[in-house]
């Protein structure tokens, strides 16, 4: 690869993941008498019917500049246990000033275990992001990248220790690869001379988790809150990414093979039809941005909104919800295992 090669890939390999730092992560999950909320940076690990129109995502990248991210997101069961999505983000970046639409990415997710009474989940999914079906003026890859993933979830309402009931953790995992890792284009060096270079898109294992603490959850089955918070969970989450594979060679300056990522603070409101989320964005290391950013969505509970039509698994029967999540009252007892 020439230099000229290697620092066009780095600095390319360094905004994508950027971008993708907060990338597709929606649809709450109920397990038990645990409300999991649509987490902004890692994905939740259970299905739904959801409709996330806008989440909104302000970013400083490393170079200075600075992005607005506009991503919808639509997810529909098929069964209770399985799920298909969609989404696609319009970026909007300035200094450069650059406009354009992120490829499309499907997504497929299944629930391979959930235990209500223990309040635990563990999922996996695969998601396509299709290649050219974005603008390249927003960075979209003209090939398709296919991304394995499980997910995790834990709420530790059955401890004995009040205070530490409404805890709760998940966790990702993902895989990317692209399906056209290599690629050739004329160039030419230093001196002038014509040569090959060598674009490279790495292999990334992305990997992260939150740690949520649900006021919903300790005024509903603990000890009663005040109004103003008793549906608040503050959350803290992170997530990274790290170039496993077909890196290419290091260059100076270059970030090809940093670990980038973020750490999120903030909390999320939770109503029966729909949820509100805002949180700090906060860079780990240089190669992840220049200064803390945002990111806040809404979204809307489609299976609570509309339980008998469109929120309803296209196979088995309408998803039932325990009331008592919802309506507070502490010490009620956990009734609908979902």
């Amino acid at each position: 690869m020439s230099h000229k090669a290697s620092m066009a890939y780095a600095a390319a390999f360094s905004a994508a993941a950027i971008f993708t730092a907060v990338s597709p992560a929606l649809a709450h999950t109920i397990i038990g008498n645990r409300v999991f909320p649509a987490t902004m940076t890692v994905d939740d690990p259970g299905v739904n019917d959801e409709l996330a129109l806008p989440q909104f995502t302000y970013l400083t990248n490393p170079d200075g500049s600075y992005t607005f991210t506009f991503q919808g997101f639509y997810s529909k069961t098929i069964t209770a246990d399985l799920a298909v999505s969609i989404t696609s983000n319009f970026l909007h970046q300035v200094n450069p000033h650059v406009d354009g639409w992120s490829n499309i990415e499907n997504e497929v997710k299944y629930v391979l275990y959930s235990n209500p009474e223990h309040e635990f989940i563990f999922s996996s999914a695969v998601s396509f992001e299709w290649g050219r079906t974005g603008n390249a003026s927003a960075s979209a890859d003209p090939f398709t990248t296919i991304t394995p993933k499980i997910f995790v979830g834990k709420g530790f309402g059955d401890l004995s220790i009040d205070w530490l009931r409404p805890f709760a953790v998940t966790g990702e995992l993902d895989y990317s690869l692209s399906t056209h890792p290599i690629s050739a284009f004329p160039t030419q060096d230093a001196f002038g001379n014509n040569i090959l270079g060598l674009n490279q898109t790495p292999t990334v294992l992305a990997w992260g988790g939150s740690i949520q603490y649900s006021l919903l959850y300790m005024n509903s089955f603990v000890h009663e809150v005040p109004d103003l918070f008793k549906r608040l969970i503050p959350t803290v989450e992170a997530q990274f990414f790290t170039p496993v594979s077909n890196i290419g060679p290091s260059v100076i300056g270059g970030n090809t093979h940093t670990t980038t990522g973020t750490v999120n603070f903030g909390t999320y409101y939770i109503d029966r039809y729909f949820e509100l989320g805002l949180e700090a964005v906060v860079p780990v290391n240089s190669a992840s941005g220049k200064h803390v950013g945002a990111v806040a969505i809404l979204d809307i509970f489609l299976d609570d909104v509309f339980p008998d039509s469109i929120g309803k698994p296209l196979f088995g029967p309408a998803q039932s919800n325990n009331p008592d999540i919802y309506a507070g009252g502490a010490g009620r007892q956990m009734q609908v295992n979902r």
